[in-house]
């Protein structure tokens, strides 16, 4: 994951994953009132794209990685490969999770919380005891990464007992959206393809500033997610509602892709 392209991938396939829980999450708010009882097919096309996209980043690290660092002389970068592989592998089980998820439903939503609690618990740890001997604007970025995957672990606890929080559904996507935007930006600070002299990688200053664009990526995903939540409510307020139907989601919780 040593390049600008490294980054690009897993921060796109992350923010796409973190739209695509936005909007599953407002749809089954919102339909929960409309067509309380629809059930409908859950098609595996999401857990099949993980795992393929998780299996292509573990092959690329595979290659790039040397497969006899412990009888060579230590190499930091050939360590870090493996971390990446680790986190690709990860993110895979929780493809075949979903799997087992969309045909057990009563014990596959657990395990399917489960996995990704831990997928993005680890990957944090990683990213964390991923900063020997970098430089400062170097270590600020990748504690970044982690501190949001961490995040986004809380929320998934919460949401694991709350299924039907909206609130929280919506902060879980925009958490995961700016951890894949963050990934992005890393590649343009660190390994940018461009001309780039602005960026002082050991400064403090510039790592403060690093601090800075993180929010701001925060605040810019909240607004537009705010406004995406604004047009799918004129939307499905076109339909006429039953206040007394129930407001409950039913074990399957508001992130379910159906």
């Amino acid at each position: 994951m040593g390049n600008f392209f490294a980054h690009i991938f897993p921060g796109s396939v992350f923010f796409f994953m973190g739209c695509w829980y936005l909007f599953n999450s407002l749809k089954n708010f919102h339909l929960q009132e409309v067509y309380v009882h629809q059930n409908v097919f859950r098609k595996p096309l999401e857990p099949f794209g993980k795992i393929v996209v998780c299996l292509a980043g573990m092959l690329s690290e595979c290659f790039s990685a040397d497969w006899l660092l412990f009888m060579k002389e230590e190499s930091t970068s050939d360590s870090a490969d493996w971390q990446h592989f680790t986190m690709y592998l990860l993110f895979m089980i929780t493809g075949f999770c979903d799997l087992v998820c969309s045909k057990y439903r009563r014990v596959g939503r657990t395990l399917l919380y489960m996995s990704y609690i831990s997928a993005y618990l680890i990957e944090s740890a990683l990213f964390l005891a991923h900063l020997h001997g970098r430089p400062m604007l170097d270590i600020q970025c990748h504690k970044l990464i982690a501190y949001s995957g961490i995040a986004v672990s809380l929320c998934l606890i919460y949401l694991l007992f709350n299924p039907s929080s909206i609130v929280a559904a919506a902060l879980y996507s925009a958490i995961v959206s700016v951890h894949g935007l963050w990934f992005c930006e890393v590649g343009f600070i660190l390994l940018s393809p461009f001309e780039n002299d602005f960026w002082k990688k050991d400064s403090a200053a510039h790592s403060m500033l690093a601090n800075v664009f993180f929010c701001w990526t925060f605040i810019g995903v909240v607004g537009v997610m705010s406004g995406v939540a604004v047009v799918m409510d004129k939307h499905y307020n076109k339909y006429p509602s039953d206040r007394t139907r129930s407001r409950h989601i039913e074990m399957n919780g508001l992130l379910d892709s159906e």
